[in-house]
């Protein structure tokens, strides 16, 4: 493969799937996943930040405060801010501008306004970290029932399903998130990159331009398309 997949993750009643674009996702049959017993679930090896309310508030307040965004906001009001800053990241003059409209983002990205929704979302990326993928999926399995509006945690369960050898999983999964938040750029990458696993090269070509769209700066996004539009699109670019 030309790219490693989800190297890390120090960087996330349910709805029918939505149909597929491409035909990577034609004839699937995925089964249902099984419920989990949260009061079950394990505390992970890790020692987690001493609360909710502590370290990722701040690191939120410093990311906002950087692109002058108001740290104290409702997440309600949490789509209205993404699409302002997706606006300033489009039109960001260099890499050193985008750096910290991208750090507020994805801090945002993680802002669930639930201390309850945050804190499984860190056990599931400590398992993930761990080499618990079962476990980490099995706790996603729960978020998504719990929140199936929060993109963080099906973007999540895509990286964790590419993890446990499931494309097609996760394929499904950045679906998910992209219906919640069509300007995820970070999914849109990796969208590109489980096609292009899966062989739709074509479709792949078109998520990473996609995903440049929304964030110029992609370094994964600009090397799947330096690799690809050729192969798709013939010598004559």
């Amino acid at each position: 493969m030309r790219v490693q997949f989800f190297e890390h993750f120090d960087d996330e009643p349910e709805e029918d799937l939505p149909p597929a674009d491409g035909p990577a996702l034609d004839g699937l049959d995925l089964p249902a996943a099984p419920d989990l017993d949260l009061d079950a679930v394990p505390e992970p090896p890790a020692a987690l930040p001493d609360s909710a309310e502590g370290q990722a508030p701040n690191a939120l307040d410093e990311g906002l405060a950087a692109v002058g965004v108001p740290p104290a906001f409702d997440p309600a009001d949490r789509p209205e801010l993404l699409a302002g800053l997706y606006d300033r990241l489009a039109h960001a003059k260099s890499q050193n501008d985008a750096a910290p409209i991208t750090a507020a983002i994805e801090e945002l990205w993680t802002a669930s306004g639930s201390d309850t929704i945050d804190l499984l979302m860190s056990r599931a990326m400590q398992f993930a970290n761990d080499s618990e993928v079962d476990l980490s999926l099995a706790v996603l399995d729960a978020i998504v029932e719990l929140a199936p509006n929060e993109a963080e945690a099906w973007y999540l369960r895509a990286k964790v399903n590419v993890l446990a050898g499931n494309p097609e999983r996760a394929l499904a999964d950045l679906r998910r998130t992209l219906n919640l938040d069509a300007k995820h750029y970070l999914a849109i990458t990796d969208l590109g990159l489980v096609l292009e696993q899966l062989g739709a090269k074509k479709e792949a070509l078109e998520a990473y331009r996609q995903a440049l769209a929304v964030n110029p700066y992609l370094d994964d996004a600009k090397a799947g398309v330096d690799a690809l539009k050729r192969e798709v699109e013939g010598q004559d670019i």
